[in-house]
């Protein structure tokens, strides 16, 4: 194993400060963390608020938006979305890094590093706006033209296009404003401030949004939501930061941070093309109208991925600050420790999930919208095996400083979607343009699985007995659950939260029976 190599790459910036304390880093108003596990649980929890409130609110105003702009007005919007999450996933990594050095200063209670951090990010997500505003001021009547818009709605999605330099700029800062809470286990904070933001978008939405050319509207709500994020978190971690000259990180930490991120930006390359670039795919073969279609699709499945991943924000900062205390092997016995419980608990919520989500689309949306749920099925598939073999390892190799490790795994996925996509998408259409991407993000979670096992030991314990059997259990019980659902007639947001007592009541059954093992 290759522990003492790993443990020797701690950050340059912060090898010469003093290590915390044995019982953990005091906070900067003198608290100490709480790193017991109903620490972690309730961290867990207002993480899971915080995250799911924009979830919950796009599942709520979809079959709105849908029937007042249309299904291709809805389209466009979703494209213009495609190409948002896109952009803010080619940032240099910068945004995905930030959680990291965040926790580092934190552990250390270096208010100023933390203070030119945000600073230094705020205005990389700047230049970053300004630049694709000058592209798209030159490129998007190419754009437009290139992806299938209906000829009345080029007008629209122009608009929309120049739009999203200032949209980028905003969500980025809102992600690094979000970073600086979750860096700090602010996560009850964080929840309220993501609460209401969204409340007062959903809102502004229903009062706004009418039959019409409502789209760059739309734009300028969403990016009112952003700001309110932004602003909020800022002003909720106030106290964790101290502007002081020089603004910027010094050139020690900045090319630590660089190399760091350049290693995060090549796995985050790998999302946009397992994910983003599908419904790309689909906007230049198909008519606009299924990326609609395509997006509700991904919509329900990446929603029903979040809801484990709501854990990583606390699990990251918890595993980095047992990394600055006990150094590696610490690190490798909370992996062992937290794995043993994510893999079972996961895999039997992807099971039920999976086989539920088909049937809640239509539930939702309605029958005709039933192509877009076995897209959601396909995806949640490859989405749930990569959850629960990844989730945690994903956590480890981020904390010691190891993102390479994530990257060759996430490229190796994108490998085999990029041989399946064509002949797959031959065969199946747009379900097989989804099929490759499930097929390759397993087989890249397996390669992971294999790397960090050779490389640092860390392994899976056997799943219990019972586990099968309790899975079994719970699918049958969320798929009878959902047909009979489906067989109302009912649909809409409404609708959909009924939809989820049945998996639910699986999950909740299969929980019992396999706590009655444990």
């Amino acid at each position: 194993m290759r522990l003492r190599h790993w443990a020797s790459r701690v950050p340059t910036g912060y090898a010469t400060r003093a290590a915390p304390s044995p019982g953990g880093p005091a906070g900067t108003d003198g608290t100490r963390r709480d790193r017991s596990p109903r620490g972690l649980f309730s961290g867990v929890g207002f993480s899971a608020l915080a995250q799911a409130a924009p979830l919950l609110t796009n599942l709520a105003l979809t079959p709105y938006i849908i029937r007042h702009l249309g299904l291709d007005r809805f389209g466009v919007w979703s494209l213009i979305l495609v190409f948002l999450a896109t952009l803010t996933v080619l940032d240099g990594g910068v945004g995905a890094s930030l959680a990291r050095f965040h926790a580092y200063h934190g552990a250390h209670g270096d208010r100023e590093g933390t203070g030119r951090l945000v600073t230094g990010s705020l205005a990389v997500f700047v230049a970053l706006g300004v630049l694709v505003t000058g592209l798209c001021l030159l490129l998007a009547p190419t754009i437009t033209s290139a992806v299938n818009v209906p000829p009345r709605l080029e007008g629209e999605a122009e608009q929309l296009l120049l739009l999203l330099g200032p949209l980028l700029t905003l969500a980025l800062a809102s992600n690094s404003a979000i970073a600086l809470l979750q860096a700090n286990a602010r996560f009850r904070t964080l929840a309220g401030v993501s609460g209401g933001s969204c409340l007062a978008y959903a809102i502004a939405v229903i009062v706004l949004i009418k039959e019409g050319q409502d789209l760059p509207l739309l734009a300028l709500l969403t990016a009112g939501r952003y700001l309110l994020m932004t602003v909020g978190c800022l002003c909720a971690g106030a106290r964790h930061i101290r502007i002081r000259r020089p603004l910027l990180p010094p050139r020690a930490e900045r090319r630590d941070f660089g190399g760091y991120a350049a290693r995060m930006q090549l796995s985050g390359f790998t999302v946009f093309l397992n994910g983003e670039i599908d419904a790309l795919v689909i906007a230049a073969l198909l008519p606009v109208r299924y990326v609609g279609i395509y997006a509700v699709g991904y919509q329900a499945a990446t929603a029903l991925r979040s809801l484990p991943l709501y854990a990583f924000p606390p699990i990251l900062t918890r595993m980095t600050h047992v990394y600055a205390v006990r150094g590696l092997a610490g690190a490798v016995r909370e992996f062992h420790v937290l794995q043993s419980r994510w893999l079972p608990a996961v895999l039997t919520y992807g099971v039920v999930t999976t086989v539920a989500v088909g049937l809640a689309v239509q539930v939702w949306l309605g029958a005709g919208f039933a192509l877009g749920g076995a897209v959601a099925a396909v995806l949640l598939a490859g989405y749930s095996v990569q959850v629960a073999l990844t989730g945690i390892r994903t956590c480890f190799v981020r904390a010691i400083g190891r993102p390479g490790y994530e990257t060759r795994y996430s490229w190796y996925a994108t490998a085999v979607n990029l041989v399946l996509t064509v002949p797959l998408t031959l065969m199946f259409g747009v379900v097989g343009v989804v099929l490759a991407t499930a097929v390759g993000i397993m087989a890249g979670s397996l390669y992971f699985v294999v790397l960090c096992r050779r490389v640092a030991g860390l392994r899976d314990r056997r799943l219990r007995g019972r586990w099968l059997p309790a899975t079994v259990l719970a699918t049958l019980i969320a798929g009878l659950g959902e047909l009979l659902i489906l067989r109302l007639g009912w649909h809409g947001a409404l609708p959909l939260l009924l939809a989820g007592v049945p998996v639910l009541a699986g999950l909740a059954a299969a929980l019992a029976l396999m706590r009655r093992e444990a």
